[in-house]
């Protein structure tokens, strides 16, 4: 098992650069994408993204502490995910708050969903239907001290992006397959590290000039 500050620590930053690329590969297809790693006075901060005038917050988590590879409402509380979202949410209620990890969360991706059309606290549990269900929400709005309609716009706003590194790294390399012999994949990745130390905003023009100086040419280019 790795140690505190090893191997899983590395692990952790080596999935979230590899996210970043991702990023930065739809940023090059996409008007209006403004990419920010590291983002500052943000309370869910690893990745920002402004796209249209809508923000959209990610922590990356590589996997889940628990034995289960299971995000539980204990993991989430120890490792102030729940408590960052509700304080990026309270700030701007409009925003999407997404949870990136190869562990699937039960709150997030049952839970939440299914209270997603409740209107109140008169039909909040006939939406959640289950017992398991009914219970991780009561426990969960003590934890963020929230009642039923706080709490059902909470969960419009807050998603589960499970997905393993192995996938991530193939969508990289298939947005660009056709358009370069170049591996596009690699250097975004290289660049995604720069960018995660240095906190750099990043828009489609900036990969352009990246691809510039680089001397990457694409058969295909996005007008």
């Amino acid at each position: 098992m790795p140690h505190s500050g090893g191997s899983a620590t590395n692990a952790g930053i080596y999935y979230q650069n590899w996210f970043l690329a991702l990023q930065f590969s739809y940023a090059f297809f996409e008007k209006n994408y403004v990419i920010k790693p590291e983002a500052l006075n943000k309370f869910v901060d690893d990745i920002f993204i402004d796209h249209n005038s809508k923000e959209f917050y990610f922590s990356l988590k590589y996997r889940s502490p628990s034995k289960g590879l299971n995000w539980t409402l204990c993991n989430l509380k120890s490792e102030n995910i729940l408590i960052d979202f509700k304080k990026q949410f309270e700030r701007n209620p409009l925003c999407e708050i997404y949870l990136v990890s190869e562990s699937n969360c039960y709150l997030f991706s049952e839970v939440f969903v299914r209270a997603r059309n409740a209107l109140g606290q008169h039909d909040i549990l006939e939406n959640l239907k289950s017992k398991i269900c009914i219970k991780e929400w009561i426990k969960v709005k003590e934890v963020l001290e929230f009642d039923d309609f706080q709490l059902i716009d909470f969960a419009k706003r807050v998603n589960i992006l499970t997905i393993p590194n192995r996938e991530i790294k193939y969508l990289v390399k298939h947005r660009f397959q056709h358009a370069s012999n170049y591996k596009i994949d690699s250097f975004l990745f290289e660049k995604a590290v720069d960018c995660s130390s240095l906190k750099t905003r990043v828009t489609r023009n900036t990969l352009i000039d990246w691809f510039q100086e680089e001397g990457i040419e694409l058969k295909t280019l996005v007008k």
